[in-house]
Formats: structure tokens, C-alpha cells, sequence
């Protein structure tokens, strides 16, 4: 018995230490994670200058113009219609540096009569991360829209 009560001291303070040796290693991971993340998001921070969605002719045309966009492998514009419930991808494009204009024109979206169209600009990242950098509702109606014999024949086309 009296062995028992001398040892037990022993793992009492051994477990301890053990214990304050996991805690101190726990804090310094997520004292590093929170660093890295926070370096990765200030330092890949797409900015843009401007982000429009509007009709020409016989196409919706999405316009964007980055401010800053350190990092970015290539953009995705996706696009959602009232027939569909989820995000579609439209079209993927290189990066090409900031202060230089993209352009993409949505011929597609006249093929069926709707009232709403969504875009979404999402930046790829080197890294792999995804952002989120910029979304535009448009709202249209089909038959205000002067339409081409092509345009037409594409509307009955599958």
C-alpha cells in the first residue's frame, strides 16, 4: 500500500507534463495556421475594377477588368438561368494581367425564352484555392431583343 501512494505522485506530475507539452504544441500549430492562412488571403486578393453583364446584339456580354490580380491562374464566368438551380460553367480564360479587359459573349442564353440570368466570376488560383470575385444578375426580356436568321435557327437547335 504504502508503494502504491509514492508512485502515484509520480504519474500525477508525469501526465501533467505531458499534458502541458500537448497544449504548447497545439497552440503553436494554430498560432502557424492562423498565419498562413492570413498571409494566403491578403496577399491573393483579387480586386476588380469593374464587373458588367449586359445584352448586344444577339448575346449577353460579360465584361470584367481587374485592379489587382496577384496569384490568379485563370477565371471561371459561370452562369445560372431560371431553368437550371445550379451554377453552370460558361467559359474558363487565362489570366492576362490586371488592367486589361476580358470579354466573353454569352450566345447561349437566347436559345430559351427566360426573364433572369446569373454570372459568376470565380478566380483560380496558383495555389488551387478558388475565389469568389464577383456575381450579376441580369434581367432581360427575349422578345425586346432584335434577333439574326442565325440566332433563330440556334434557338431550335440542340
Amino acid at each position: 500500500m504504502v508503494d502504491h501512494l509514492v508512485s502515484c505522485p509520480c504519474i500525477v506530475l508525469r501526465e501533467r507534463i505531458r499534458f502541458e507539452l500537448i497544449s504548447a504544441c497545439m497552440r503553436v500549430l494554430l498560432f502557424l495556421l492562423t498565419g498562413i492562412l492570413l498571409i494566403a488571403s491578403v496577399s491573393l486578393d483579387v480586386r476588380l475594377r469593374y464587373f458588367n453583364a449586359e445584352y448586344s446584339g444577339a448575346a449577353m456580354v460579360v465584361t470584367w477588368e481587374a485592379e489587382a490580380e496577384p496569384g490568379v491562374r485563370t477565371y471561371e464566368l459561370h452562369r445560372k438561368t431560371e431553368q437550371s438551380e445550379q451554377f453552370q460553367l460558361l467559359v474558363e480564360l487565362q489570366a492576362h494581367g490586371a488592367n486589361t479587359p476580358y470579354t466573353v459573349r454569352d450566345e447561349q442564353v437566347y436559345k430559351s425564352p427566360m426573364a433572369m440570368v446569373d454570372y459568376r466570376l470565380e478566380a483560380v488560383l496558383t495555389n488551387g484555392l478558388r475565389q469568389r470575385v464577383a456575381e450579376r444578375k441580369v434581367n432581360y426580356t427575349p422578345t425586346a431583343i432584335p434577333r439574326s436568321w442565325g440566332s433563330i435557327k440556334a434557338m431550335f437547335q440542340d
